[in-house]
């Protein structure tokens, strides 16, 4: 049978064990949970390009509107 020294340094062991693997364990989350704010940024970041893009793209379609206006008017006074 061991004695109470053994059964307390194999404890100990186990306990150390445990504890290392905890703290890798909390490392590893605190990287996921970093990853994880990284890609809300990006996808946020991505939301406003693409709101960006859009508006540009509006903006785009009224310039072309206005010359096209513009345009006609002059080709109109030339005839005219």
């Amino acid at each position: 049978m061991m004695d109470n020294a053994k059964i307390f340094d194999n404890l100990e062991r186990k306990i150390e064990k445990l504890l290392s693997r905890l703290r890798n364990l909390e490392q590893e989350n605190d990287k996921l949970r970093s990853d994880a704010a990284a890609a809300r940024k990006s996808e946020r970041d991505a939301a406003e390009s693409r709101g960006s893009v859009e508006r540009l793209e509006r903006d785009q379609e009224v310039v072309r509107e206005r010359l096209e206006k513009l345009i006609a008017s002059l080709e109109a006074a030339e005839k005219g």
